[in-house]
Protein backbone atom coordinates (compact mmCIF):
# COMPACT_ATOMS: atom_id res chain seq x y z
CA UNK A 1 0.00 0.00 0.00
CA UNK A 2 1.30 3.41 -0.92
CA UNK A 3 1.68 6.03 1.83
CA UNK A 4 -0.90 8.25 0.13
CA UNK A 5 -3.50 5.48 0.24
CA UNK A 6 -2.80 4.77 3.91
CA UNK A 7 -3.09 8.49 4.71
CA UNK A 8 -6.46 8.62 2.97
CA UNK A 9 -7.75 5.59 4.89
CA UNK A 10 -6.47 6.98 8.19
CA UNK A 11 -8.05 10.36 7.49
CA UNK A 12 -11.38 8.71 6.69
CA UNK A 13 -11.18 6.68 9.92
CA UNK A 14 -10.43 9.83 11.91
CA UNK A 15 -13.49 11.45 10.33
CA UNK A 16 -15.65 8.54 11.46
CA UNK A 17 -15.74 6.08 8.56
CA UNK A 18 -16.48 2.62 9.95
CA UNK A 19 -15.24 1.02 6.73
CA UNK A 20 -11.89 2.82 6.99
CA UNK A 21 -11.53 1.84 10.64
CA UNK A 22 -12.24 -1.77 9.70
CA UNK A 23 -9.50 -1.60 7.04
CA UNK A 24 -7.04 -0.34 9.65
CA UNK A 25 -8.05 -3.20 11.95
CA UNK A 26 -7.44 -5.64 9.09
CA UNK A 27 -4.04 -4.12 8.23
CA UNK A 28 -2.88 -4.31 11.83
CA UNK A 29 -4.57 -7.63 12.70
CA UNK A 30 -1.27 -9.55 13.02
CA UNK A 31 0.12 -6.99 15.48
CA UNK A 32 -3.17 -6.76 17.38
CA UNK A 33 -3.31 -10.55 17.66
CA UNK A 34 0.33 -10.70 18.77
CA UNK A 35 -0.37 -8.26 21.61
CA UNK A 36 -3.64 -10.02 22.53
CA UNK A 37 -1.93 -13.15 23.81
CA UNK A 38 -1.60 -14.23 27.39
CA UNK A 39 0.46 -17.33 28.04
CA UNK A 40 0.70 -17.95 24.30
CA UNK A 41 -3.09 -18.10 23.83
CA UNK A 42 -5.21 -15.49 22.11
CA UNK A 43 -7.32 -13.68 24.72
CA UNK A 44 -10.47 -12.42 22.97
CA UNK A 45 -11.30 -10.00 25.80
CA UNK A 46 -7.87 -8.41 25.52
CA UNK A 47 -8.23 -8.23 21.75
CA UNK A 48 -11.59 -6.47 22.09
CA UNK A 49 -10.06 -4.09 24.64
CA UNK A 50 -7.30 -3.17 22.18
CA UNK A 51 -9.75 -2.70 19.28
CA UNK A 52 -12.04 -0.52 21.39
CA UNK A 53 -9.15 1.68 22.45
CA UNK A 54 -7.94 2.06 18.88
CA UNK A 55 -11.46 3.08 17.81
CA UNK A 56 -11.87 5.52 20.70
CA UNK A 57 -8.49 7.14 20.19
CA UNK A 58 -8.07 7.18 16.40
CA UNK A 59 -9.19 10.82 16.38
CA UNK A 60 -5.99 11.73 18.24
CA UNK A 61 -3.88 10.77 15.25
CA UNK A 62 -2.63 13.57 13.04
CA UNK A 63 -1.78 13.23 9.39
Amino acid sequence: MKPEEFSRILEEAILGSHEALERIFEMYAPMINKHSRIGGKLDEDLKQYILIHIALNISKFHI
